[in-house]
Order: structure tokens, then C-alpha cells, then sequence
């Protein structure tokens, strides 16, 4: 490939450790090319760095860079409580924020999340005071379309003496393994219909379960409990019992795995041996592949139907299309 001929040398060793290496004039050019993008898009004044103001003297205190760098993307930021983009570390606007976290309270007590208690009932309960909570913000949209998610979660920390929780993932072959057989005629088994107007079509089914541990019930004989946030306006003598699982809890996967495994099971689904996230339903001739809230399915597109229409009975969900022929 080299116009005089020749070979490229294999970049390894300390030539692959200088190659990751950005050079100056590279890294020059890439910020030239920033700042020319945001004096276009009208983010960024002359005299600025970024979109941060140049300090003129003194440092700039905190509260300072962050007002700054809210006047050059557009944001009204309360200084004394500012809310970051968990993400990007980008600051969000505060009543965007607040409504959202309003919004996760809220689903909170729609889906009996958890239940009022004091802190003494579970420090005498747990042994301990209320496991932390902390919001975790995130923009899901842009700085001229924002959309700001709110998500409340635990902070149980793994302590001396406690054993590790692994959460069940099936490997990568299961999904290969989906894939084959909604791609390949086996022998001894039924071959495929590629009719794209069969309702007998082979297909592949994507779904994603929205919040899938909150479907998760907690065992009662293993209370956990949790702060409330301040936004519940609520004194420091309460916390709350979870009924369902929360994010950030340590059994939280493991209650997941348990709940999505009873509903495939009460299906008609066996469970894999060499994998428990690997299920199959001969009877209906479906074959699934679960990796934490993500479903892969395969199967004649009639009988996917019917897998789609049982999972919207049991969880929230959204479906991420299919692939195979026809609509």
C-alpha cells in the first residue's frame, strides 16, 4: 500500500505506546477547531477559553466557573445548588432537575417501590444506619433540546466479611448461538420460512425492559433499607423499607435474575443448564438469550407475538424492532 513499495512497520511495543501518545501540535489543532465551532455556533465570546470566561487575576472560585459556564451555554444556574451532568460534568438547569427528580419520586410510589419507616426500626433491623442514596443526573437530549433523567440510587458498599455478588450475564456465544438458529436449517429440525407474509417467518426479537430491578419484589427475611432523599421533605428520623429493588443495592441483579427467570419458567420456557440467562420454549419453537434488562429472541414471528404480548402483561418495555423477513 505504500507508493515506493515496502512494508509498514507493526506499530507494537514502545512505537504502540507512542503512537497512543497525542502530539502537541495535534492536540493544538483539535482545540483550534473547537473554539472556531463554538465563535460559529455563537457559545463563545472573544477573550474566552472554551466556554468558560479567561480568568483576569485571581483565580475563579468555584461558585464563579460555574456561572460562567452556564452563561456560555445558555443555562440559568442557581449557584447554590448547582446540578452536573453525571456523564459529561456539564452543569443542567436546576428546574429541569428538580422536576425530574420530582418525577422519579413519584414513580417511585406508583410502583410500591418502598414503604415509610423510621431510622431506629432499621438500624434495630439491619444492624446498621440506612444504606445513602444519591441522584445521578443525565441529559439524554442536547443544549437546545434537553431532556434531563433523574435516577435515585443506593449506595451499598460491599463490607469486610461480605462475600462478592456477580451478576448473571450469559456469554457472548449465547447470542451467536440466536442468531444461528434464526439463520440456519438444522438437521432433524424444521427448516425455516423465509415467506415474508407467513406468519410461520422466522424472526428475531429485540426488548429492552425499562427499570427492570423495580419489578424485582426484596425478600422480606433481608430488609434493606434505605435514606430518603431531601426532596421527600421528610425529617432525618425516617427512612424507607424497599419492597422492590433499587439500584445500587447489592441483590439487586440477583433479584432481577430471579424475578425475569419465574415469568419465562411459568411461560413454558427451560432454563439453560450451562447458562441460567439462556431459556428455550420447544413447544413454541422460541429460543431466548437474557443479558440483564436485554432480551434476544428468536422464533416463527406468530409465536413472537405471543412472547411480546406476555412480556408487556408482566413489565414496562420497549421493543427494539425485528430482523428477518418481512414487516
Amino acid at each position: 500500500s505504500r507508493a515506493r513499495g515496502g512494508k509498514h512497520a507493526e506499530c507494537l511495543g514502545k512505537r504502540a505506546q507512542r503512537a497512543a501518545i497525542f502530539q502537541e501540535e495535534l492536540c493544538v489543532a483539535i482545540l483550534r477547531g473547537l473554539r472556531d465551532q463554538l465563535r460559529k455556533d455563537g457559545r463563545m465570546a472573544n477573550g474566552s477559553i472554551g466556554i468558560i470566561a479567561e480568568a483576569t487575576g485571581a483565580m475563579l472560585s468555584g461558585d464563579d466557573e460555574v456561572r460562567m459556564f452556564a452563561e456560555g451555554v445558555g443555562l440559568a444556574i442557581d449557584v447554590n445548588e448547582t446540578f452536573i451532568d453525571d456523564l459529561t460534568g456539564l452543569p443542567l438547569d436546576p428546574d429541569l432537575c428538580r422536576a425530574a427528580r420530582q418525577k422519579e419520586i413519584e414513580y417511585f410510589r406508583s410502583k410500591g417501590v418502598w414503604e415509610l419507616r423510621s431510622v431506629s426500626e432499621a438500624r434495630a433491623r439491619m444492624g446498621r444506619k440506612p444504606i445513602s442514596v444519591r441522584w445521578v443526573e443525565t441529559n439524554k437530549g442536547d443544549d437546545e433540546n434537553p431532556n434531563v433523567r433523574s435516577r435515585l440510587v443506593a449506595r451499598e458498599i460491599r463490607t469486610a466479611g461480605q462475600d462478592a455478588i456477580f451478576a448473571l450475564t450469559p456469554p457472548l456465544e449465547s447470542l451467536r448461538m440466536i442468531l444461528t438458529m434464526a439463520t440456519t436449517d438444522f438437521q432433524g429440525r424444521r427448516p425455516h420460512c423465509r415467506d415474508p407474509h407467513s406468519e410461520e417467518r422466522t424472526q428475531v426479537l429485540l426488548i429492552d425492559i425499562s427499570r427492570a430491578y423495580f419489578n424485582a419484589h426484596t425478600d422480606p427475611d433481608e430488609p434493606i433499607y434505605v435514606q430518603l432523599p431531601p426532596e421527600m421533605g421528610l425529617g432525618p428520623d425516617k427512612c424507607a423499607l424497599l419492597k422492590r429493588h433499587m439500584y445500587g443495592t447489592r441483590r439487586a441483579a440477583e433479584g432481577w435474575q430471579d424475578e425475569y427467570s419465574g415469568t419465562l419458567v411459568a411461560l413454558g420456557f427451560l432454563q439453560g443448564r450451562a447458562s441460567a440467562c439462556v431459556f428455550t420454549n420447544p413447544e413454541r419453537g422460541i429460543s431466548v438469550s437474557v443479558h440483564g434488562d436485554d432480551f434476544t429472541a428468536t422464533g416463527p414471528k406468530r409465536q413472537l407475538d405471543w412472547f411480546e404480548t406476555k412480556m408487556r402483561e408482566h413489565y414496562e418495555l420497549t421493543v427494539g424492532g425485528r430482523l428477518g423477513p418481512g414487516d
